[in-house]
């Protein structure tokens, strides 16, 4: 299958999930919510970690806004689905610093809150993470917008979730030795759109 059909078909799955949870019918959203319930996981691990109750809480969060929102899904179903458990993910972070309660692991694995000098640097943090987010939104817009956009985003896509050469080749009907070459290229055009729009 090319690389254009799996991006398609993953894509016509997401919104197939997100109308089982919006109508309430299938599965009723339950695989929604295990999706989103690890891309929040994502987030602990990326940024800083909240509780169990937490988490539950931006998962709620989460489910309401695409209740509210999910008419305004444009482009790819599961990077709209990320960007709104990310963005609840940090408005948490963000409530938490306004109240001096950001918690962070200690050595024996429980979360403490962090101290008050730190919240600050939290916050510096979180802009960062933002204007990070804003650059490479605007990077992979550019190259989406390229005569093979497609397909690359969908190479590119894969090779961020992990799979190796060999696996995106076989989904992409390309060689492990084209894959690699184009992710190469792919990299270095990713870190010259960088410099040139961020």
């Amino acid at each position: 299958m090319s690389a254009v059909n799996q991006q398609t078909t993953d894509n016509m799955q997401c919104r197939e999930m997100l109308l089982n949870f919006v109508e309430q019918r299938g599965d009723k959203g339950a695989k929604l919510l295990s999706v989103l319930t690890r891309y929040i996981q994502v987030c602990t691990y990326r940024h800083y970690p909240l509780s169990a109750e937490d988490q539950q809480d931006i998962l709620q969060e989460t489910a309401i806004k695409i209740l509210n929102h999910f008419h305004q899904l444009q482009g790819s179903c599961g990077a709209w689905l990320f960007s709104i458990a990310r963005n609840e993910y940090i408005d948490r972070l963000r409530q938490y610093q306004s109240k001096k309660k950001v918690f962070e692991p200690d050595l024996d694995g429980s979360l403490v809150p962090v101290s008050e000098e730190n919240t600050v640097s939290l916050a510096f943090a979180d802009q960062d993470l933002y204007n990070q987010v804003d650059c490479l939104e605007r990077v992979f817009d550019e190259i989406a917008c390229q005569p093979t956009g497609a397909a690359d985003m969908a190479i590119y896509t894969d090779y961020v979730q992990g799979l190796s050469n060999s696996e995106i080749a076989e989904r992409t009907g390309r060689t492990s030795g084209a894959i690699a070459k184009r992710l190469s290229g792919l990299r270095e055009r990713v870190w010259q759109l960088k410099q040139e729009l961020c």
